[in-house]
């Protein structure tokens, strides 16, 4: 939770120690609060780095925290915390030096921001509005814990329906005016917006216009929605199982689909393999066909193809159509 602060203060004190590659300045300021002579004691702390170089002494820097000095005036900006003395306690996180004389010291009350959670909704009164909002800043492991602010609002202010609106343990975000009164931190508010205005108390039902009823056949869903909400379950019960599409012949190399990895040495094992059963194949067919060649060789006859074309010559049409008996050559 946020309780952030911003004021114009004047130094009275300031005490600086070098703790490793920081240095660290505290000090005591007071805040004009009014011309009446009224103003808040505030105690701060300001980390800085030891590194002079860095430090922007004259203002003309791009830093946002300067080195502070006593009886100067300073505008900060910081975490603020009650402590029990009725003083505040100042973290800074950001410090400028104004140049303005300590008998100019302007009026300027502290405008705090605050994010934090209601404890109780709004109380109306003749004199206003005002609700109690609880914010848990951390200045450090000490300075932490939850913290009351009561912000306030006129009756007839611009940001009443926003404090009537306001539930129980809702989360606001507010900027106003800081007062303290008997130790009790109030906040005039001057802007105020809901972050998240659910709570505890809050109905789950639906109040929009096209909120439909409990009725079964009003919230049939199509089928596109049940496919999604089956698909659903299934993913939530167990990994939906991969799917394997059949691929056509031929079409093993298109797409993009990932090729099955292989390694070098299977490739040779395989490569080894195939020449020696290619080299065993091929001498069983060279005996095989040397052998069938023998045979063929062995009952061939010898035919004498001259006298078979003067037979064919002399032969009538009706002994053409019969089957040519082979004869064989006689020696001389």
């Amino acid at each position: 939770m946020i309780a952030n602060l911003s004021t114009i203060l004047y130094v009275t004190s300031i005490s600086e120690q070098l703790l490793s590659n920081k240095i660290l300045q505290k000090g005591t300021a007071a805040c004009k609060i009014n011309n009446g002579g009224d103003f808040f004691n505030i105690q701060f702390t300001l980390w800085l780095p030891s590194n002079n170089n860095e430090l922007s002494e004259d203002g003309d820097g791009d830093y946002y925290a300067e080195k502070i000095y006593e009886d100067t005036i300073c505008f900060v900006t910081g975490k603020f915390k009650m402590l029990n003395n009725g003083s505040l306690e100042l973290v800074l996180s950001s410090c400028k030096s104004l140049l303005i004389k300590k008998e100019k010291m302007p009026i300027c009350k502290p405008i705090i921001y605050l994010l934090g959670k209601t404890k109780e909704t709004c109380n109306t009164t003749d004199l206003g509005y005002h609700l109690t909002l609880e914010v848990k800043p951390y200045l450090s492991s000490e300075l932490c814990g939850p913290m009351d602010v009561i912000l306030t609002h006129p009756i007839d202010g611009r940001l009443k329906n926003t404090f009537t609106a306001a539930k129980k343990l809702s989360l606001i975000q507010c900027t106003g005016e800081l007062f303290v009164v008997d130790r009790n931190i109030y906040c005039n508010v001057i802007e105020m917006q809901f972050v998240n205005n659910r709570s505890e108390s809050v109905s789950t039902s639906n109040n929009v216009p096209w909120a439909t009823s409990n009725n079964v056949d009003q919230k049939k869903k199509n089928s596109t929605e049940n496919r999604i909400s089956a698909i659903h379950r299934s993913i939530q019960n167990q990994p939906p199982n991969p799917v394997k599409i059949k691929k056509e012949p031929g079409t093993e190399d298109k797409g993009n689909s990932p090729k099955k990895q292989i390694k070098i040495n299977e490739i040779a094992r395989e490569v080894i393999k195939r020449k020696r059963g290619t080299s065993i194949t091929k001498t069983n067919e060279t005996d095989g066909e040397m052998s069938r060649k023998e045979d063929t060789l062995s009952s061939v006859e010898v035919v004498d193809i001259s006298k078979e074309s003067d037979d064919e010559e002399k032969s009538t049409p009706s002994q053409r159509g019969r089957p040519r008996r082979k004869t064989k050559k006689t020696e001389s």
